[in-house]
């Protein structure tokens, strides 16, 4: 606070402290460290969950969660780079893994620094926030670890036998895959028998979640799909994926054209080859 003389009168004069870029300045750190946790959940959802759960238990490999404080971060960094290295160099918790879980050696894992950094932020996180603090949503959980009622779920919403929650329509206007029926689907859409093959776990998830494009685009920008039913579909469509042949052709209406086409000559057949009734009594 300072003081000058002004018409003869002294005033006080207040000196404000820029509190807003302060605060700015003291929330960065914690902002950036929320970033890159999200940024390790992505990563740890593409590349680790297959094998791995965060606190929900062991699986393929050992569940992770608190495994920087189980472990030296020096020997988990070593440890993912390459495994196979440290097992066969004696290593005795290495050696210990192995024994556990079934002799199964983890592959080497081609991490960027930034991305190790993110992964150990996502590990931090979850480990503070205690177990189950970190659930995945339904969307992140892998196509292929579906259950038949998760799949069978997936399939009618795909057929519009049960109705997305926010409105949009279903998959069937506009795509087909296999094993649909006679009619099977549309063909406005590409066939998305081969969809999941084709994209991935890490290409579906993200599709499901924005259905951009021309068409999806305007269609469900506000009927968006929940995270249950995108894992349903999801999960559907890894499961027809799974049959590698080739499934039929856009074939159906031009035989479906013959089938009703052979109904109505049959019907007509039978119309006037039925013996007239016309003045008998």
């Amino acid at each position: 606070m300072r003081t000058r003389e002004l018409g003869g009168r002294p005033r006080q004069e207040r000196t404000l402290v820029p509190i807003i870029p302060l605060l700015a300045l003291l929330a960065a750190p914690a902002a950036l460290a929320q970033g890159a946790a999200r940024q390790g959940a992505q990563l740890f959802t593409q590349r680790c969950a297959t094998c791995h759960s965060m606190g929900e238990g062991d699986r393929i490999g050992p569940d992770l969660h608190g495994v920087l404080e189980r472990r030296d971060e020096a020997w988990v960094t070593r440890f993912i780079k390459s495994p196979g290295a440290l097992i066969d160099s004696g290593d005795p918790v290495a050696t210990e893994l192995l024994a556990k879980f079934n002799g199964v050696r983890m592959p080497d894992q081609a991490l960027s620094d930034a991305e190790r950094d993110s992964l150990y932020a996502f590990i931090r996180d979850c480990t503070q926030k205690g177990k189950g603090g970190c659930k995945p949503s339904p969307a992140e959980k892998m196509g292929t670890d579906a259950t038949p009622e998760e799949i069978a779920r997936g399939r009618r919403l795909f057929e519009g036998a049960e109705s997305l929650k926010n409105g949009g329509a279903a998959c069937i206007g506009c795509h087909d895959v296999r094993g649909l029926g006679v009619a099977g689907g549309g063909t406005l859409g590409p066939n998305l028998t081969f969809a999941f093959a084709r994209m991935g776990e890490k290409g579906m998830r993200p599709a499901l979640a924005k259905l951009e494009g021309p068409m999806m685009g305007p269609l469900y920008a506000k009927a968006s799909l929940d995270e249950e039913e995108q894992y349903a579909l999801k999960a559907y469509l890894a499961d027809v994926s799974r049959d590698g042949s080739r499934p039929r052709g856009d074939r159906d209406f031009f035989y479906l054209g013959l089938v009703g086409m052979a109904a109505v000559l049959g019907f007509i057949g039978v119309m006037f080859s039925a013996p007239s009734t016309r003045g008998q009594s």
